[in-house]
């Protein structure tokens, strides 16, 4: 795996290069390069090194085996929010960052992908001793079940009524206005659905995920990307409980995805002429 001086100067020399003029088929080659050995990495699912600091207790473990012997179902641990991301990229070069050093520093997970991501194209985060829905092109809501065991939730729980009942968005400016609404809180019946909860020992909680397929345009290099590509868009319900909250407020979750669908296309307005023959042309293939 690159470093991340390794990869600044491979950018710099793919820049340098975008300077001068190069064959199609030299563009086709930088853009290979910069998509496999410098993207793709900064997406990365991290592996077992990386969360050999995050293992849950094997107590914890042993206590729901035959519950994670199920499919779509699994344990996590997440760590605080200790400032490591300076930006939805990179991690910061301190102590106690040092083994957090993959995207998402530890604090941020994808049900939909089942492993940590970055911050903004996961489903929650950790942090400020809250769990907040931080995808990008996404509806979240969350809310508290109360003390219901994690094996006997089902889309027919109390508090998934609101959930299985949601009908998402496909126009941009509704889908803005209903952020809003579940960023305030929408109440129904005993239950408060938003982007953010307390979590707390012994509580479950289901939320639903709707990360729309659409396009996120990312530069690098002076190559164009779209930052989705590299991000599995699903509509997802899932539910999960807090089994452990470590001295260090370390989250212990056990988890279920309970569906998952193909998420709508949300298609943004063009930001000029030249961009909307792109995505014209894009859709077509």
């Amino acid at each position: 795996m690159q470093s991340l001086e390794e990869r600044s100067a491979a950018l710099r020399r793919l820049e340098q290069s975008a300077l001068n003029p190069v064959s199609e088929s030299d563009q086709l080659s930088n853009r290979v390069v910069m998509l496999q050995r410098l993207i793709a990495p900064l997406y990365r699912n991290p592996s077992s090194k990386d969360l050999a600091s995050m293992v849950p207790d094997p107590g914890i473990v042993r206590t729901y085996s035959a519950f994670l012997k199920s499919e779509d179902t699994g344990i996590i641990m997440l760590v605080p929010d200790l400032g490591c991301v300076n930006n939805d990229r990179i991690v910061t070069v301190k102590e106690e960052c040092l083994k957090y050093s993959f995207p998402g520093a530890g604090n941020s997970f994808s049900f939909r992908t089942e492993s940590h991501r970055l911050r903004h194209l996961a489903d929650v985060t950790y942090v400020d001793d809250k769990l907040r829905i931080t995808g990008i092109f996404m509806h979240g809501m969350i809310t508290d079940i109360g003390d219901v065991p994690i094996e006997s939730v089902t889309l027919l729980t109390p508090g998934m009524k609101t959930l299985t009942a949601f009908q998402p968005a496909t126009v941009p400016e509704e889908v803005v206005l209903i952020d809003k609404k579940f960023a305030a809180g929408v109440k129904s019946e005993q239950f408060v659905y938003s982007k953010e909860v307390d979590p707390q020992l012994g509580r479950t909680y289901v939320l639903r995920v709707v990360a729309y397929r659409g396009k996120v345009v990312r530069s690098a290099g002076g190559f164009r990307y779209n930052e989705l590509d590299y991000d599995k868009r699903r509509d997802a319900i899932v539910a999960f409980r807090v089994v452990e909250i470590g001295q260090d407020k370390r989250l212990t979750i056990v988890w279920r995805k309970l569906s998952e669908t193909e998420a709508p296309k949300l298609k943004m307005p063009a930001k000029d002429p030249k961009e909307r023959r792109q995505d014209d042309a894009d859709d077509s293939n």
